[in-house]
């Protein structure tokens, strides 16, 4: 099946097939990125991780932070190395449908929870 591109001109939108080294290359990319997909995912987890440390980094400056507080944190710094699959990587990016709209909500894995 030929593969094609839209190619905007003055005149429209064209639409051109690709082919030889450049429908080799778009097959590399799209295997390169498919090969990358738990690697996208890692980083999504920590940047999610890294937003709730910053929310809750007051906990720390105010000096009587609760042993709970104190070990969820460290649960999310911990999370890289705890969590190394892309099964896990899964369980931790579930959200929670919401029911009267078409769109998903808040992340589900209890890790997310403040204490």
């Amino acid at each position: 099946m030929p593969e094609y591109n839209n190619i905007i001109t003055p005149s429209g939108v064209e639409r051109v097939e690709i082919t030889g080294s450049e429908l080799t290359q778009l097959e590399a990319d799209r295997a390169a990125f498919a090969t990358k997909v738990g690697e996208r995912k890692l980083e999504t987890i920590k940047q999610i991780r890294l937003d709730r440390l910053k929310e809750t980094d007051w906990w720390v400056s105010r000096g009587n932070m609760t042993a709970a507080q104190s070990e969820w944190r460290q649960s999310l710094r911990d999370i890289p190395i705890n969590h190394t699959t892309e099964e896990a990587y899964d369980l931790l990016l579930a959200r929670e449908k919401d029911k009267t709209k078409d769109n998903f909500r808040k992340l589900t894995h209890p890790i997310w929870s403040k204490p």
